[in-house]
């Protein structure tokens, strides 16, 4: 009996030595932070979010409501690998809430693994940067968003040109710097098969049309149709913004012909004072 307390004695300090360590790592392991690195897009009613998460995993988030009640949210789960220049997700399950009214806690959740085609995400990305500004852009036509054959480098194309960006982005994923950017656009990040949609320079277009257009189903509100003297030869593209000097009254290009292209106007109950044919647009004014 002795030599057994004997024997308990001596083994109590490497008893609690084991403990202590073990407490040790545990309490390493709660100490380790997992940071984040978020790149979002926000429009009205919709939008975008992918979470980095430090410990390889990633959230893609996309969600889209409707003005007259209920939407989606669909979230998609898994890890992914990155560099300096490539973005790569592997998606391993998704979590899909919809909503049938405006009461978000009233949701119907579907949990899934990834693999619907319906549901598939964009996975891989090109990271460019300007300024503080860092973009994740993708080649993947988005045919779920828009009728139209749109990337996010015919997006971001579209803004540049407009000279919206790096102050404001379109249906693309970035992560916005709070100070303002004075830095050319370095180009030669975007790959050479859609450098072509990038404008070099400022365009300038006069106008060759003017016709006032009359919402059918709101006698109130007014549109405006403009025709322009310059069209695909000339490098003018759908979704192009052209402003007057003062930026009150803009167009946005949604025909465009070889030598000419039309525009249309947000509602305006009527034109500009200085608006009338041969006046100037241009897509951005020094």
């Amino acid at each position: 009996m002795k030599k057994e307390i004997c024997i308990t004695i001596l083994l109590l300090p490497l008893l609690f030595s084991c403990i202590r360590e073990k407490n040790k790592l545990y309490t390493s392991n709660l100490s380790k932070k997992i940071d984040t690195i978020s790149y979002s897009y926000k429009g009205f009613n919709n939008g975008l979010r992918l979470d980095l998460l430090s410990d390889g995993r990633f959230i893609n988030e996309d969600y889209l409501f409707s003005c007259m009640g209920g939407g989606k949210r669909k979230k998609v789960f898994g890890v992914y690998r990155k560099d300096s220049l490539k973005l790569i997700l592997v998606p391993k399950t998704i979590e899909l809430k919809e909503y049938k009214d405006n009461l978000l806690m009233n949701a119907i959740t579907t949990n899934l693994n990834y693999g619907v085609d319906s549901l598939k995400i964009k996975t891989e990305f090109q990271m460019v940067k300007w300024g503080g500004n860092e973009y994740l852009l993708s080649a993947v036509f988005d045919y779920g968003w828009s009728s139209e054959e749109e990337n996010d480098y015919i997006r971001f194309a579209d803004y540049f040109n407009s000279a919206l960006e790096p102050e404001t982005s379109g249906r693309y994923l970035v992560k916005r710097t709070k100070d303002s950017i004075k830095s050319d656009f370095d180009l030669q990040q975007i790959p050479v098969k859609w450098q072509g949609l990038f404008l070099k320079e400022p365009m300038v277009v006069k106008v060759k049309g003017i016709k006032k257009i009359i919402d059918p189903d709101d006698q109130e509100v007014i549109f405006w149709r403009i025709e322009l003297d310059k069209g695909k030869t000339d490098g003018v593209n759908t979704d192009l913004r052209f402003y007057t000097k003062d930026k009150e009254f803009f167009i946005i290009i949604d025909s465009v012909l070889e030598n000419r292209s039309l525009g249309r106007s947000l509602p305006y109950s009527s034109l500009p004072k200085k608006f009338r044919i041969n006046s100037e647009l241009r897509t951005k004014w020094n």
